[in-house]
């Protein structure tokens, strides 16, 4: 404000300016110290920098929140593709347990409704474990987006698979040394995970946050870490 009023006084009407008249004299004045000057800059980087610390923390908020809500609609899908099997087999339970379906299609062909590779790779006898261990990693939703029986919807019975059951993938990309996964990606640009689905205790949904590490790999019940950013959602609780 110093600095200001010093600007303001440079430049005034003159004192012999007769009444109406537009004219204006310059009033010489001295040139801002190194001072003022350093301490303008000083209080301009103090704003910025409190600017900024508010637009992180909205950006931040923004992320935990969009995560939170996703993590909600992944949760009713998995749920709905329980409700729909008629056994409340979640994906790899049951009747879509991923060796069995590898071994059907083995001895009988691929169901019309999968995919050409990649988007389901091709199974035999020489990669099949290959293929279970895609079929069944925890960041691998794509039973949700395929039909993995081929037997599609009863309306009768209202039962089997009805879906897609979510409306948003991310394609299909690589995590933890696995190809081709029907990812989807969370608001910190990391895959969701579905883990110990044969555990109605412990199953759960989980994002692993901004540092893309499960601060919490073998709980003893479906609980967030005590320490880490993890965003935990229970799926049978």
């Amino acid at each position: 404000m110093f600095v200001l009023s010093r600007l303001l006084r440079a430049v005034a009407p003159s004192d012999g300016a007769a009444a109406g008249s537009q004219s204006m004299t310059i009033r010489p004045q001295a040139g801002f110290t190194l001072l003022e000057l350093l301490a303008v800059i000083a209080l301009m980087a103090v704003v910025a920098g409190t600017a900024v610390l508010a637009y992180d923390g909205v950006q931040d908020q923004g992320r935990q929140d969009a995560t939170r809500f996703e993590m909600a609609e992944v949760r009713k899908a998995l749920l709905q593709f329980r409700r729909d099997s008629g056994s409340n087999d979640l994906p790899g339970q049951g009747a879509y347990d991923c060796e069995e379906l590898a071994d059907e299609a083995i001895a009988n062909g691929r169901p019309a409704t999968w995919p050409a590779a990649p988007a389901v790779p091709v199974v035999n006898n020489t990669n099949k474990a290959d293929w279970i261990t895609w079929c069944q990693h925890p960041a691998n939703f794509w039973m949700l987006f395929v039909d993995p029986l081929g037997g599609g919807w009863n309306p009768d019975t209202h039962r089997g698979w009805n879906g897609p059951y979510l409306q948003r993938k991310s394609g299909l990309l690589s995590y933890a040394g696995i190809d081709n996964l029907s990812v989807i990606i969370d608001a910190y640009q990391a895959p969701y995970l579905m883990l110990d689905l044969n555990d109605a205790v412990r199953a759960r949904l989980l994002s692993i946050g901004p540092d893309r590490t499960d601060n919490n790999p073998s709980p003893s019940s479906c609980q967030i870490a005590s320490t880490g950013d993890d965003t935990l959602l229970c799926l049978l609780r």
